[in-house]
């Protein structure tokens, strides 16, 4: 029902509800004047089949009566729903209300139309209609929110209720207490015809109440086939939606980690050409160049990495640290590293400038954190574990709270006023090349940072291994 409640607001005009209410209700109400002619040819259809002794006539006499019964019952009642529907927009109904009060307004309807144009209606079969009629309308309309799927099932229930009346055998319930009606049965004892006025009207009723229930069903299902349809779409472009901006994300965080790489290589071009230019000797012309040709070819290793994330080659784990050192500043008198690198260690199968970004990205939060003793002490150790390798930075910072700890792996959270994308680029690389990233630490003492990444004979037992099975 929130759903219906939302699609009423948006509703713009709603005095058209009001204004076909009202004129539907006035053409139910002026509904015997234009149907005169209906009820006469009814009389002359029951005098027939007396003086022919057809009970066909009899039967269409019914159905005539049926008709015109059935077709003031839904004008009235649409119009009614209509005026009804209006008023709950406005004051905000609730559905025991709307169900009460249209019940209510169209027995009155009936009543007053029977006294003024003298033409006598079904009290029970047209209540037993409403009731009916009300009660799918609460869970259709709910559901669908069409009235022209609510007058679809209405005309059945009307129609067949309205059936019941021209069967002697319901008379003793109150069914068919009219003038004409009562005639029209009567006339069936005559013709010893009631069996198949019995006949005729449960043959009739059955089905269409039976239909009306299957059709209101199936509507009902259609609308929420729909909705499920609609919501999963959108589910699906927000998840899209969500795709693309983890995409651009990654995008933008890729670039600026090449900027930020990139930097030291241009650096170096842009100092040995300043030194080319004011040099004389063609020897320092050779190193120079000798050293840009190396920045180059380090810059061209960088973009190759980063272009082709996804590639991974076998390189010596010395190579990777040496790679790693050159880009550390080292020479800052005010921070003091303690690099501890274990002899023979194993050959790694790796992404060598991402890796290097990534743990390059852990040596510099590292090396930014607050510290509380007279110099920044960071100890990187690099030794050879089961299966691989073990890069641990030790610092002797401030450490990192229960609760920052919690939140380190988001992208843009930081405790130092950097990016807060270091770390959670560090993971996602180092697990690209099946490693793992453990970190731990204590207030006031420090932070403790393990990398693992597989040996290249590990990763082939393991391919091995999963061969077999």
């Amino acid at each position: 029902m929130l759903t219906g409640e939302m699609k009423v607001r948006e509703i713009k005009y709603p005095e058209i509800f009001l204004t076909g209410g009202i004129f539907l209700i006035a053409l139910g109400m002026l509904f015997p004047v234009f149907s005169q002619n209906i009820w006469f040819g009814v009389i002359i259809k029951t005098r027939e089949a007396i003086i022919t002794g057809d009970s066909g006539h009899l039967i269409l006499a019914s159905a005539f009566i049926n008709c015109l019964y059935s077709l003031q019952s839904i004008i009235l009642y649409m119009g009614t729903m209509l005026v009804v529907f209006y008023s709950r927009f406005n004051k905000g109904l609730k559905s025991f209300d709307v169900f009460l009060f249209s019940l209510i307004i169209i027995i009155l309807l009936h009543w007053t139309s029977s006294l003024i144009f003298e033409i006598p209606w079904e009290p029970v079969s047209t209540i037993l209609a409403l009731v009916i009629s009300l009660f799918l309308f609460e869970r259709l309309f709910g559901e669908t929110y069409s009235f022209i799927q609510v007058f679809i099932v209405s005309i059945q229930v009307f129609f067949a209720f309205h059936w019941l009346n021209i069967m002697p055998s319901f008379s003793p319930y109150r069914f068919g207490r009219s003038d004409i009606l009562y005639g029209v049965k009567i006339a069936g004892v005559y013709l010893n015809a009631d069996t198949v006025l019995n006949f005729t009207g449960f043959a009739f009723f059955l089905p269409f109440i039976i239909s009306a229930f299957i059709t209101a069903t199936l509507f009902i299902s259609y609308s929420q086939n729909i909705r499920m349809v609609r919501e999963n779409y959108e589910k699906e472009t927000e998840i899209r939606n969500m795709r693309t901006e983890a995409l651009e994300n990654r995008v933008y965080q890729e670039v600026k980690s090449l900027v930020h790489d990139l930097k030291t290589p241009l650096v170096t071009i842009r100092g040995l050409n300043s030194l080319m230019l004011s040099s004389n000797g063609h020897e320092k012309l050779s190193e120079y160049g000798n050293r840009i040709e190396n920045s180059v070819t380090k810059m061209s290793e960088m973009i190759s990495g980063y272009l082709y994330e996804s590639s991974r080659q076998k390189i010596k784990t010395i190579e990777l640290i040496n790679f790693i050192r050159a880009q550390l500043p080292l020479e800052d008198e005010r921070i003091k590293f303690v690099i501890d690198i274990q002899d023979e260690l194993p050959d790694i199968y790796v992404n060598k400038i991402r890796i290097a970004r990534a743990v390059i990205n852990i040596l510099e939060n590292a090396i930014i954190v607050p510290h509380k003793q007279l110099y920044k002490l960071i100890n990187v150790t690099i030794k050879t574990v089961e299966k691989g390798i073990k890069i641990i930075v030790r610092d002797n910072g401030i450490g990192i709270g229960d609760l920052e700890m919690e939140r380190i792996w988001e992208i843009g959270y930081s405790s130092n006023n950097t990016s807060g994308m270091g770390l959670p680029f560090a993971k996602r690389v180092i697990e690209d090349n099946m490693g793992t990233i453990e970190i731990a630490s204590q207030l006031d003492e420090g932070t403790t940072v393990t990398v693992f990444l597989p040996s290249v004979d590990s990763l082939e037992i393991d391919d091995a291994s999963n061969m077999k099975a």
